[in-house]
């Protein structure tokens, strides 16, 4: 379906030259959990189990125990944002750009600087935007989507649950213990030690439930406040689900792609000289995957777990 260009106005004057664009959440899942790059579509990650245990010694070398080893299978799917626009639709009456863009631009056939900067922008936003929702709850049967967390964990059916419902500041400590609680100890006593996943509404209910209890530091310590409950780092994902949680080490959720930058990259063409129209194509191509290794070593506070 070719992009839709809907402009709402009630100006005829000189546009002022930036555009306000609409806030996207922000990527941060990527920031805590094992981003893997460079996959050719599909890689094999190999998982290794062994329960160490002690022997006699003795002066002859006698194996014992036994190590597991098996894979799971990360597979990365091809997508891409393309979007075109049309020079003429940005003007005021019968298509005149001169009194709503620099008429320098718009006599030589340009797309104005500013807008082409807030497309990119808004593009480049968009994409973490989306892939920040899509690696919690994609699904991949839906076009556009690969399977998120949220639907690995649940398509397992293995991992171990605290329970679901609202969250809130009343019962947000309580079900955080729940939570650790249900978490395997061999996790929780690891050498890499589990992260609890909060959703933005999680993360909010506990700060109140601080403040309430006099830890006030919760509502104001700013961004660059420390986050942990019984020692264990929390990372608040903008993608979960609200009233969704999980504990996890971060080595047991993986994210794919090809190659990291091109996350940052929109590719732009003017038609003008190719087909003699006044189209401007955007276009922004990248790949993407997730796969948890461990599903029975991830605890889950949430219903669509």
């Amino acid at each position: 379906m070719a992009t839709t260009t809907s402009l709402t106005t009630t100006y005829s004057g000189k546009v002022a030259g930036g555009y306000i664009r609409a806030a996207f959440m922000s990527n941060e899942t990527l920031a805590g959990i094992t981003v893997k790059e460079n996959v050719d579509f599909k890689q094999v990650v190999r998982r290794l189990v062994d329960d160490i245990t002690f022997a006699e010694g003795t002066c002859d070398f006698s194996p014992t125990g036994e190590i597991t080893l098996d894979e799971r299978i990360l597979e990365i799917k091809k997508l891409q944002i393309q979007r075109q626009i049309c020079k003429g639709d940005l003007g005021g009456e019968n298509g005149n750009l001169l009194h709503d863009w620099d008429a320098a631009e718009v006599q030589n056939g340009q797309l104005p600087t500013s807008l082409t900067d807030a497309l990119i922008a808004t593009i480049l936003g968009g994409a973490a935007a989306n892939n920040e929702t899509l690696i919690w709850s994609g699904d991949v049967t839906n076009a556009g989507e690969y399977d998120g967390f949220v639907t690995l964990i649940a398509a397992a059916g293995i991992s171990p649950s605290a329970g679901s419902g609202t969250l809130n500041s009343s019962n947000i400590i309580t079900n955080l213990g729940l939570l650790v609680a249900a978490c395997p100890m061999g996790v929780k006593t690891s050498q890499e030690k589990p992260i609890i996943y909060l959703s933005q509404n999680a993360w909010e209910a506990y700060m109140i439930a601080n403040a309430g209890t006099g830890n006030g530091w919760y509502t104001y310590g700013g961004p660059e406040m420390p986050k942990q409950y019984l020692g264990y780092q929390m990372h608040v994902c903008p993608g979960l689900p609200a009233n969704h949680m999980l504990i996890a080490q971060k080595s047991n959720l993986w994210f794919g792609t090809n190659v990291l930058s091109d996350w940052n990259e929109v590719k732009v063409l003017d038609m003008t000289d190719l087909d003699a129209s006044d189209n401007v194509r955007f276009r922004a191509r990248f790949f993407a995957g997730a796969q948890i290794g461990f599903p029975a070593e991830i605890a889950t506070w949430g219903a669509n777990f």
